[in-house]
């Protein structure tokens, strides 16, 4: 979880050191971590150079991280004013360890960080005079929760002629230069691309070798390699081979190998500096003679590395039955996804066209089914694809991503009223967007591609049963076995068209299309204005009454052009009905520019009466404090969250259960991004909403992950356990 951290302390200046100021006296919101800017020196002379450094300490079981954070995480930085004509250097940072959270694994440092820079000191500072230097610092602490922070710090070092003495820091500082990557360039290396990855070939100095107890490679980049995989290692005598696996996520492949090599994965100290050329040369495996006889193998690394002793036990291993478990539960998520509200409006447009080709040819049913299954799973694949591709950049995202932008929800909301205006009979697509094939049309294949990219676009808002957990576990694998479980997501959706549009006995059981087809239709174009009307009430939530009068207003000018489009289609003018129609489209596309290039304001949580926005600490507090607490993390744009609500937590013995038990009722608003948010989902392995969380009031308890289906029953159930979980 996120929150903003202020530290208290006060400059002195005497034994060079200076912490963060508070912007609230006596407040201090993150209790783990302390920031202090630290002096070598108790003064400086003109024309020199001295060293200063942040300094973070943590508490026991906290993290912080290096510039490669790893999966997850960010490095301190820093922005420094500096007198004029002084200059400070780039951070320079301690060799890492190794972070591992299964299945994550992310590199930094535990209990303290000190990370140096250097002042090179104007020769024209005048004697007496002060060097005052301060910086903005942000860094991130974790354990299993992360608080970010943003502080300021500041020191001031006298300007002197004499020789300056030393602080109470400087052994700290040289520590840490004892600690700094060391170089290599008395090493023999080359490395080469392999068929999964890279391998390294170094010669190392004999007073290298002993230290090298479970070397372990580190790139400078994030996309580079995988983190979280193991790296084979082989050693015999003064020659080391390491074998990585490149990362799934990795566009262009790298010139060059550039990191730092560890001596030891468990203690991370100390490193070398690594650059070299990468060659396309496939090198012999292990066991072609690379190595002489007696050579030692061994596997470092690895998300469930055991290291120090603050790590959970870890996790087994997923392999091919963890992912085939996983795709499993993503099918039959995929399948009941069909019965969600979100997707009645698109449920209701495949409804009509099987009617509409009520006894039509088996092998054209078939063919759309399989055109309409593509247009399903390229959608998934595009949805996925930047899903992964943005969580690789450190954004925190989930699953209905897209859906937390106003301009995305305006632009949704448009083409389904356009939709609905077609099915009303206001206007004729000539693709027929809203249709899976025309009546004895069995050529317009692109109808049911459009259809199938239609439904997966109104499913995001919803999670079935079984899904939440598979596309947790797929946003914490590899790229590969991430786009599997979407894949079989896709399947889930489309196999019940897939089932139906492919038997000729269920096709035949259709009625044949008759003139009460056509009152069928714009019957079913009601959904579709109910969609409409709850997505403007989400984009009202989002960003405000003013951006969604401007959604309501483009309505309109969609109306009047689907209108213009329609009569010019009926009195038999085409030229113009097509020019109408783009200017459906070019008003869609108005109307989504105009929401998104107004600024939004970042609104607060929204509540209802008795509820508590969900924070970090108030969990924490409340934890300690012996109480049980609901936490429900929803959305606005997420129906089957709005469904729940109203069916079971908004009940009269639901409430009466929370109240009966003391129940502190927290809400996590995801219906606008939110990171805290984000990560608190992951942490239960989970990627989107909704999910529901019991905690016991026995502190040592495990919290409750409730079904992402409620009633009422469930919820007064869960509440009578947790309530009769005392504390020991």
């Amino acid at each position: 979880m996120i929150k903003s951290a202020a530290l208290v302390a006060a400059l002195c200046a005497s034994s060079g050191t200076a912490t963060a100021q508070s912007p609230v006296a006596g407040n201090d919101p993150s209790p783990h971590s302390k920031i202090a800017l630290i002096g070598e020196h108790t003064s400086v002379r003109p024309g020199t150079r001295v060293t200063v450094a942040l300094r973070v300490t943590m508490d026991a079981g906290w993290h912080t991280y290096w510039t490669n954070a790893g999966d997850a995480g960010f490095a301190i930085a820093a922005q420094w004013k500096a007198p004029a004509g002084a200059t400070v250097s780039a951070l320079r940072f301690p060799t890492p360890r190794l972070l591992p959270q299964p299945p994550l694994m992310s590199y930094g440092y535990e209990d303290e960080l000190v990370v140096l820079a250097d002042v090179d000191v104007p020769a024209s500072m005048p004697v007496g005079s002060t060097l005052q230097l301060s910086a903005k610092a942000d860094w991130l602490v974790c354990a299993e929760i992360c608080l970010p922070a943003s502080e300021d710090v500041a020191i001031e070092l006298p300007v002197r002629a004499q020789e300056p003495t030393p602080t109470r820091w400087a052994s700290s500082i040289r520590a840490t230069r004892d600690r700094l990557v060391r170089p290599s360039t008395d090493w023999t290396m080359r490395a080469r691309r392999t068929g999964d990855g890279y391998a390294l070939i170094a010669r190392i100095p004999n007073d290298v070798v002993h230290a090298m107890r479970a070397p372990y490679f580190i790139a400078d980049s994030m996309t580079v390699v995988n983190h979280s995989a193991e790296q084979r290692v082989v050693i015999s005598g003064d020659t080391l081979r390491l074998e990585i696996v490149r990362s799934a996520i990795a566009s262009v492949p790298p010139a060059r190998l550039q990191g730092v090599l560890l001596a030891d994965a468990a203690s991370g100290s100390p490193g070398w500096r690594i650059d070299v050329a990468l060659s396309d040369v496939t090198p012999r495996t292990v066991g072609q003679s690379v190595f002489p006889g007696g050579a030692t193998i061994q596997r470092t690394g690895g998300a469930n590395m055991a290291v120090a002793a603050r790590v959970a036990p870890p996790a087994a291993r997923v392999g091919i039955v963890g992912l085939l478990l996983a795709m499993g539960a993503a099918l039959l998520g995929g399948l009941l996804l069909n019965l969600m509200p979100c997707v009645f409006p698109v449920l209701s447009v495949k409804i009509l066209s099987l009617v509409e080709r009520g006894g039509a040819d088996a092998r054209d049913g078939r063919r759309h089914a399989i055109v309409f299954t593509v247009g399903v799973l390229s959608t998934f694949w595009a949805l996925a694809g930047v899903l992964f591709l943005l969580r690789a950049g450190g954004t925190q995202l989930g699953w209905g991503f897209q859906l937390q932008s106003p301009a995305v929800v305006a632009v949704l909301a448009l083409v389904l009223f356009a939709l609905a205006l077609n099915l009303s009979g206001v206007f004729v697509l000539g693709a027929g967007l809203t249709r899976l094939g025309a009546v004895g049309g069995g050529d317009r294949y692109y109808d049911s591609f459009l259809t199938g990219m239609m439904a997966v676009v109104v499913a995001t808002p919803c999670t079935a049963p079984f899904m939440g957990a598979a596309l947790g576990f797929a946003l914490t694998q590899s790229a590969v076995a991430g786009m599997a479980v979407f894949t079989a997501l896709g399947l889930g959706l489309a196999l019940p068209y897939i089932v139906f549009a492919s038997s000729p006995q269920l096709m035949r059981r259709l009625p044949k299309p008759g003139a009460w087809l056509e009152a069928l239709k714009q019957l079913l174009a009601f959904p579709m204005y109910a969609t409409v009307v709850w997505l403007l009430w989400v984009l009202g939530r989002q960003a405000g009454t003013d951006i969604m009068s401007m959604t309501l207003l483009t309505t309109v000018l969609v109306a009047l052009t689907a209108w213009l489009a329609g009569r010019a289609q009926y009195s038999g003018r085409q030229g113009l009905g097509t020019v109408a129609l783009l200017a459906v489209g070019v008003s869609i596309a108005a109307g989504g520019y105009a929401v998104g290039s107004q600024p939004v304001e970042v609104r607060a949580q929204s509540v209802p009466q008795g509820w508590e926005p969900f924070t970090v600490a108030r969990v924490e507090d409340a934890r300690r404090e012996g109480r049980a607490i609901f936490v429900d993390f929803t959305a606005a744009w997420c129906l089957s969250c709005q469904v729940n609500e109203r069916v079971a937590l908004h009940s009269a013995s639901v409430e009466r259960a929370f109240a009966d038990g003391k129940v502190l009722l927290l809400r996590a608003d995801w219906t606008s991004r939110d990171p805290e948010i984000t990560k608190a989902l992951a942490t239960f392995g989970r990627s989107g909403v909704p999910l529901y969380v019991m905690y016991p009031r026995n502190v040592n308890a495990v919290a409750e992950v409730l079904p992402a289906v409620l009633t009422s029953g469930i919820v007064v159930d869960a509440v009578t356990r947790a309530t009769q979980s005392l504390a020991p």
